[in-house]
């Protein structure tokens, strides 16, 4: 089903592939939106929601000065909309960027279908994607796109059309600069948000929203080290009963019910919720307890650092027994409520024997990279998996939650195709089984569909420098796909067309 007409440029939009919805804002922040009223559900459209609001949280060091910021209400954002200026690196007007672009696969290919009919109109969905623009001192890489025609343009009137993960995506761009922080006296980092949130129309995916997010340091700051972490305000129904756990091993932060029924739309039918990254380990996390000093929210730059770090705000480190306040050398934990994923506890850990009783749980997973130079970017995988069941929903969370895993693995790990140049590929087309080499110059070479997947290695024959065989596969039907080749370090991308008869 096509998007609403007139919808895709808007300061939010609603991702949904029919079963699990999210709004997402022009910032990057999910499910609540101006009115803090969330958007996600399962299945029957219950009006029962699995998050309350979730955004991303930074934070980096240079010597002794903390840079932080952090997003925790829909109203009190530290995110803006809009990229940063790669020559003042200051931002650019966050009213003229407060935008989020929804795409989806039925327009994409619908417009491959029909560019070169006569009289075509391109959807505002395509034509208005940005990945141009006419400002020379915003970053050329923006949103990506597959170049159609190879002229290095996007121009979808001649063919070129979005790239993107999934079946449904939002798109949008955001940074830390425009307006004020929410810590006085922290400085800001500089940090540029290009962030993709997709999901598929696929039966054993219909409970996961994916984010992919391309952090760039437009700043002049090499960050040793920088952090960024996840929040999460759980709802999970009754936002009252739930509880927080962590499975180190799964690289995931969850909230689960915390009682045998919620009283609040989902019944026996219990909810969990978790986040879920995909191509960085986890290195901490924290939960937060309203109305206890020591668990609170942080409330300044040095609080978020040491929040960051794995630490107490105060300070403090988390011990793996009760409330996670008091303990030995031996039980010091990175973790919140670990269960028996931790091997530095020689005991479980969890929420339930924490002495506190179940309610409102918000928390934070968090990844850290030793250094985050300027002038570079780093690019963060994670998911929202969520689901329900009667009997065991950790159980079922776990299960769901290794088959995204192995979907990533085999499908996302990908970087989006920006085109370079064209690499003078002979025989084009290419008929398999017919064709036994194909002839271009490079050192390695992967065949890419249209959506950017990877679908295997080009073979080299007999150390030639030139030529290559496309192995036979089911994967591979006739159609046109995309050579990614490497050659004197240089990536360069050409368009063939297949024919496997």
């Amino acid at each position: 089903m096509l998007p609403i007409a007139g919808f895709c440029q808007k300061e939010s939009a609603i991702l949904s592939n029919g079963h699990l919805s999210s709004i997402v804002q022009s910032n990057g922040s999910l499910f609540a939106g101006k009115t803090g009223n969330p958007v996600n559900f399962l299945g029957d459209k219950n009006t029962a929601n699995f998050m309350r609001y979730s955004s991303s949280w930074m934070s980096g060091v240079v010597g002794d000065t903390i840079y932080a910021n952090k997003n925790c209400k829909w109203d009190k954002q530290q995110l803006w909309p809009g990229p940063i200026d790669t020559v003042t690196n200051l931002p650019k007007n966050a009213v003229d960027w407060s935008k989020v672009w929804r795409i989806s696969r039925t327009d994409v290919e619908f417009h491959r279908a029909h560019f070169e009919f006569q009289g075509y109109q391109v959807s505002e969905f395509i034509s208005n994607w940005p990945a141009k623009h006419n400002d020379n001192n915003i970053s050329p890489f923006m949103a990506p796109y597959i170049d159609w025609n190879l002229n290095g343009v996007y121009d979808p009137e001649n063919g070129d059309y979005p790239s993107f993960e999934g079946d449904y995506a939002c798109y949008f761009i955001a940074n830390d600069l425009f307006g004020e922080n929410i810590f006085p006296q922290a400085n800001k980092l500089g940090v540029e948000i290009q962030g993709l949130v997709y999901a598929y129309d696929r039966k054993d995916l219909e409970n996961t929203i994916f984010v992919k997010l391309f952090l760039i340091n437009r700043s002049n700051n090499d960050y040793a080290p920088f952090y960024f972490g996840q929040y999460v305000d759980y709802q999970l129904g009754n936002r009252l009963d739930n509880r927080i756990e962590t499975d180190v091993n799964r690289n995931m932060v969850f909230g689960f019910n915390g009682d045998a029924f919620d009283g609040d739309g989902f019944g026996k039918t219990l909810p969990a919720a978790a986040t879920v990254f995909l191509n960085n380990t986890i290195h901490n996390s924290v939960g937060f307890v309203d109305g206890d000093t020591a668990r609170t929210l942080p409330s300044n730059e040095k609080e978020m650092l040491n929040v960051m770090q794995g630490l107490w705000p105060n300070g403090i480190p988390k011990y793996g027994k009760g409330s996670g306040l008091t303990g030995s050398t031996a039980e010091i934990t990175n973790f919140i409520y670990p269960n028996s994923t931790d091997p530095r506890l020689n005991q479980p850990w969890v929420d339930d024997n924490s002495g506190d009783t179940a309610g409102h749980r918000h928390g934070l997973g968090v990844i850290r990279y030793n250094l985050f130079k300027s002038k570079t970017f780093k690019r963060i995988d994670f998911a929202f998996v969520t689901v329900r069941d009667e009997s065991d929903v950790k159980s079922k969370l776990k299960d769901d939650v290794d088959n995204v895993f192995s979907f990533y693995n085999e499908t996302l790990t990908s970087d989006v195709l920006t085109v370079k140049e064209n690499l003078g590929v002979y025989p084009n087309p290419f008929i398999l089984g017919r064709e036994n080499v194909i002839y271009l110059t490079a050192e390695t070479v992967e065949l890419i569909d249209s959506r950017g997947r990877k679908i295997s290695d080009l073979q080299r024959v007999d150390n030639s420098e030139n030529k290559f065989t496309i192995p036979c596969s089911e994967k591979v039907t006739s159609g046109v796909y995309y050579l990614k080749a490497v050659k004197s370090n240089n990536l360069s991308i050409s368009k063939v067309i297949l024919i496997n008869n």
